[in-house]
């Protein structure tokens, strides 16, 4: 006999499920008539979703990848954007490669035509439109305090509206969610041109809805929820066990597109759909830190999930990943150009018959030789699994990887009664092009946008929260006889809350020949960012810069955010600037005190260097020390001799940038 414990008002109410739960649902302690019909209403969802002719939703996603490719190929020109609007000099052609980028990234007033995203959903959940018949709806409170009557202007009070709604972020946030965030049927969680985190509380709920799209948001380190009443409609609060630690849990729902998520440790599963969902794509997403990725059919019992079809699409699978990218039980898996940079145990895994159609992937097995094999069947004999379709197509295999194929191609997808035009019909493109086609996997860098107060015309070029800097052009107003040029920098000490914006003038007013060149090294660093950098000088002092470093991707480093000092003097650029770490740092090449060992700043450096030459040579020093010439003893020796123990202090460094002021 299993019970479940809840405190109101001091007293403790205990639900003995043997006489109340005559079953319990994806955590539904008291599964009522008004989750009953919720179910019904799903079940037959599900099996209206259900598309007969899977081979042409395949084609269909190959053929736009193959129009996209083409055309972007066609430019000639690899230049990268801080926004992704990618173009070639006066020509206005754009560089985003994957389909679904191509058809909303490349439109410069996107942010006018939010909904014009529901046109460049692709794979089988091709049909999803989210909130693109409701509202616009602004979350301007991260606060979730209010499980019963959540507050307006919060998420929670978004998703549990009655009709659809477009959700989008006034600001960027960090929301702490107190218990599982339960998003009802026809919603779209945009978060376009902010930056959303969903950390440190519980995750994202779709049990027995249809029509859900979310994008761009981080989900970071999601511990369960203990459960009670909770919020799951306009017109019902349910009562509901500790949840799992999901990041994304999709139970019973169908039409489901997650794409331009980044998710780093999850409790239990990153993105889990079971319990009938289907018609789902996950696609431009980046997944690091986690031990089980992506379940699909959560039970050998649940038939219902033979009606499973989900594209994975486009995604990054990065560092400290073990397994399930994903694991299916039933269904048919479209997996087609991702990156699989990094597993432990296997990347892709089932058991149950599902079928697997691997195609255009780039998988990069780890050192271990134990663990070199793609795919992996559970428990089942090879008599069993030898008839299962799972299929390779196109991948490209590397350090040792290699697809355990089995069943016959092209038997898993009847001939359709209704085939796509001929012209569709053509192969994926092959896993050499998947670093170009997730090049934009995780979430987006925000977009420009414009902030006016009476004198100024502000344009936002780049932010970042965890009170860094956020660095501005500006002009004059037109009312201003002279309109010309300068440099804004602020500070951010609370999400969303900006001090007030002082003009700089950015010669510090002196011309010398080192404020001109530093005025020259902004310019260019503004124009052409190199990735993961940013800086710009002191407000009123342009000899004095503030510059953050992002830790590279797929290195200990990666999520780590890192703010530096540079003093230059008026002997600059003949002689480098010093440079020191404002963050506290743990590195064989940087001292106690932040500054840094590094040769371009000593006995090697050149007037040819500029600020932007500058930081990029720390980042690439950041996952490539020399231990040889320390300045930090304990970090030489560490890097050297117990590699996971320097790591392991490299991610505590990493974590506590997030919070350091």
């Amino acid at each position: 006999m299993a019970a479940t414990f809840l405190n109101i008002g001091g007293y403790t109410l205990v639900f003995l499920s043997v006489i109340l739960v005559p079953h319990v649902q994806a955590n539904v302690a008291i599964f009522d008539n008004y989750w009953k019909q919720r179910q019904g209403d799903a079940l037959k969802q599900t099996i209206a979703s259900y598309d007969p002719n899977p081979l042409n939703v395949t084609d269909h996603l190959n053929y736009h990848v193959a129009l996209a490719v083409d055309a972007t190929e066609s430019t000639n020109n690899t230049r990268r954007e801080l926004i992704g609007r990618e173009t070639q000099e006066g020509s206005g052609k754009c560089i985003a490669y994957n389909p679904i980028d191509k058809c909303w990234r490349c439109d410069p007033n996107w942010e006018k035509n939010r909904k014009k995203l529901v046109e460049c959903v692709l794979g089988f959940g091709r049909k999803t439109t989210g909130g693109k018949d409701g509202p616009i709806y602004v979350v301007n409170d991260s606060s979730d305090e209010d499980l019963v009557n959540p507050k307006p202007g919060t998420l929670r009070h978004a998703v549990t509206r009655d009709g659809p709604l477009w959700i989008i972020f006034a600001n960027s946030m960090v929301i702490k969610l107190q218990q599982e965030l339960m998003i009802t049927s026809n919603k779209t969680i945009d978060g376009r041109g902010a930056r959303v985190y969903i950390m440190e509380g519980a995750g994202l709920t779709q049990q027995f809805v249809n029509n859900v799209i979310i994008n761009n948001i981080y989900v970071k380190h999601i511990i369960p929820g203990n459960g009670g009443l909770i919020r799951d409609s306009e017109e019902h609060v349910g009562l509901r066990t500790k949840s799992d630690g999901d990041g994304i849990s999709l139970f019973g729902a169908t039409n489901v597109w997650i794409d331009h998520v980044s998710m780093t440790r999850c409790t239990d599963g990153m993105i889990d759909a079971i319990e009938g969902s289907t018609a789902v794509t996950i696609s431009n997403s980046h997944f690091t830190d986690h031990q089980e990725v992506m379940l699909f059919g959560a039970k050998d019992e649940h038939v219902i999930d033979k009606n499973m079809q989900i594209t994975v699409a486009f995604n990054h699978f990065g560092k400290r990943l073990e397994q399930r990218m994903p694991r299916c039980r039933f269904g048919t898996i479209h997996v087609v150009n991702n990156d699989y940079t990094h597993w432990e145990m296997y990347a892709i895994g089932g058991n149950m018959n599902p079928t697997i159609i691997s195609q255009g992937n780039r998988f990069i097995a780890p050192p271990n030789e134990q663990a070199k094999e793609v795919t992996k069947r559970e428990y089942t004999s090879y008599t069993d699994w030898k008839s299962w379709n799972w299929q390779s197509e196109g991948d490209y295999f590397l350090n040792g990887a290699y697809f355990v194929q089995s069943g016959r191609p092209n038997a898993w997808s009847p001939k359709p009664k209704n085939p796509v035009p001929s012209k569709f019909a053509i192969r994926p493109k092959p896993g050499t092009m998947v670093r170009e086609l997730t090049m934009d996997a995780g979430v987006l860098g925000c977009e420009p946008e414009c902030i006016y107060n009476e004198q100024f015309q502000i344009i936002i070029i780049f932010i970042r929260i965890h009170y860094i800097s956020i660095i501005c052009l500006f002009r004059f107003s037109a009312s201003d006889p002279k309109p010309k040029t300068g440099i804004v920098v602020f500070y951010v000490g609370q999400i969303g809350t900006f001090n007030r914006l002082t003009p700089v003038d950015g010669t510090g007013g002196m011309s010398t020949p080192a404020r001109k060149r530093l005025m020259r090294d902004f310019k260019r660093l503004q124009q052409d960012p190199p990735a993961g950098i940013s800086g710009a000088p002191q407000d009123n002092n342009i000899m004095l810069w503030n510059a953050v470093i992002f830790g590279p991707d797929d290195t200990p480093w990666d999520g780590g955010t890192f703010k530096l000092s540079l003093q230059f003097s008026e002997d600059y650029p003949n002689k480098p600037p010093t440079v020191r770490f404002v963050s506290r740092m743990f590195h064989p090449n940087i001292y106690a005190d932040g500054s840094i060992c590094l040769d371009i700043l000593q006995n090697q450096w050149s007037p040819i260097y500029d600020v932007a030459a500058i930081l990029t040579s720390i980042q690439s020093l950041l996952c490539d020390p020399n231990p040889n010439s320390p300045a930090n003893s304990e970090a030489a020796r560490m890097y050297s001799e117990s590699k996971r123990e320097y790591n392991r202090r490299v991610r505590d460094v990493v974590e506590q940038s997030w919070t350091a002021d």
